[in-house]
């Protein structure tokens, strides 16, 4: 239950879990539309004519680049003006962008769909964080903010489950030629499919209170310099925390590029059975660790613990270097990588910790600003250093088709850097609570 003490809000319970909930479906909805083209590749690349290469940039590249340097514009938007109708432009920005892609005729227009794409999501992070913060005692931001990065697993999770059903009906429907739709190829009417839901969910947003901007934040937002400031300021706190959180990141995306073309490789696994095995690895047990992570925070963190957000995960990032090592570099049964990869997954889910505790660390009136900077750093280290990190030890050091030592070193090396890092910055973070709470 939402404590009627909220300093900062008087909204009611349900309304103010009203909110989380219409968040998590606009998180859900933005990574059905990031992730739906991936089972359409081989339609696109005959219907367009391009090359696997072309492809990588529509997959990652080009909504990756737009989604991380839309972040520090989407962060300083969030801080000047409404939440609410920052999320709806973006929500409906996004969304007909999807549509867009249905609608391209050629390569160029669905390279900048895609773009606009990455663009329009950049915003939901950042405003989501700093709408619960507003709502929410500090004692429960890493249970909520967990629950909303859960939706990120779920909106994949339905993006895989739901997009062979609906490839078959836009299949039926594209062959059908008395109707309208006959003139789309599958693949575009599976991007509409997926933008339509955007634009009409968009509205639920509105629900969410509506801001009542106080003077000194509007004070504190007109110095430009007020949020770097404050970083430069805290930098031993924020040095620590990004770092922290953005090598597990690392730890994180290397070992999940990775991972499937090992199983195929050296355990001779179906393509089926590795998709299947990553989904049950990655959803399930994924969204229960990170619902499990924010919990267990919270509280430690009620009950007076406050490094608590660092102090965990420095746990965890020991556990999984421990059990990554044992499972991949000392045993190299698939049976022993598939258990430890599991044990790690509900180990590893840090989003929602590391949110709360920008949020809890960072003023109101910077918090979209350095929520932003921070989900800039951490993807960004993590999707260039992660799957490079691997293939790196693997050709300098064991130049084998086996990749199971190179990833089991990946997440010894990377989770105790991590477990550094957090280590140093406990009394920092600690320091930065008291700061606030005063």
């Amino acid at each position: 239950m939402v404590p009627s003490t909220r300093e900062k809000s008087s909204i009611s319970n349900f309304r103010a879990w009203a909110v989380v909930f219409v968040l998590l479906i606009l998180t859900i909805v933005a990574f059905i539309d990031r992730s739906s083209i991936s089972l359409m590749i081989d339609p696109i690349k005959k219907d367009l004519n391009v090359s696997d290469i072309q492809m990588s940039w529509l997959q990652g590249t080009a909504f990756a680049v737009f989604f991380l340097l839309g972040s520090l514009p989407m962060g300083w938007i969030v801080d000047r003006f409404s939440k609410r109708w920052t999320v709806y432009i973006g929500v409906t920005v996004w969304s007909l962008a999807t549509i867009a892609c249905g609608l391209s005729g050629n390569y160029i227009e669905l390279l900048i769909a895609r773009c606009i794409v990455g663009l329009g999501e950049a915003v939901l992070q950042p405003a989501g964080w700093s709408m619960v913060a507003k709502i929410f005692p500090k004692e429960r931001l890493s249970s909520v903010i967990s629950i909303l990065t859960a939706g990120t697993q779920i909106g994949t999770a339905i993006s895989f489950l739901l997009g062979g059903y609906l490839i078959a009906e836009a299949n039926q429907l594209s062959a059908d030629s008395g109707s309208f739709l006959h003139r789309f190829e599958p693949w575009q009417l599976v991007f509409f499919a997926s933008g339509i839901p955007g634009v009409i969910l968009a509205y639920l947003i509105f629900f969410a209170p509506k801001e009542k901007v106080s003077p000194q934040k509007k004070e504190t937002n007109s110095s430009n310099g007020g949020a770097l400031q404050y970083l430069i300021e805290n930098r031993s706190f924020f040095i620590c925390h990004f770092l922290g959180y953005g090598f597990l990141c690392a730890m994180v995306y290397g070992a999940a590029s990775w991972l499937p073309t090992y199983l195929l490789r050296s355990h001779s696994f179906d393509i089926k059975n590795v998709g299947l095995a990553m989904a049950i690895m990655a959803v399930p047990i994924g969204m229960f660790g990170a619902l499990g992570a924010g919990w267990l925070v919270d509280r430690s963190f009620s009950k007076g613990k406050n490094s608590a957000h660092f102090s965990h995960f420095v746990y965890r990032a020991l556990i999984i270097a421990i059990v990554g090592t044992i499972g991949f570099c000392f045993n190299q049964s698939a049976l022993a990588a598939l258990i430890s990869f599991g044990i790690i997954q509900f180990l590893q889910p840090f989003a929602g910790v590391a949110g709360a505790s920008i949020q809890i660390a960072t003023p109101e009136a910077y918090r979209g600003r350095i929520s932003a900077i921070f989900i800039m750093f951490y993807n960004a280290l993590g999707m260039i250093l992660g799957p490079s990190f691997v293939v790196l030890l693997n050709d300098r050091l064991f130049n084998s088709e086996n990749l199971g030592r190179s990833i089991g070193l990946n997440y010894l090396i990377m989770a105790s850097i991590a477990a550094i890092f957090l280590a140093i910055g406990k009394k920092h973070a600690a320091t930065i609570v008291l700061k606030q709470k005063s």
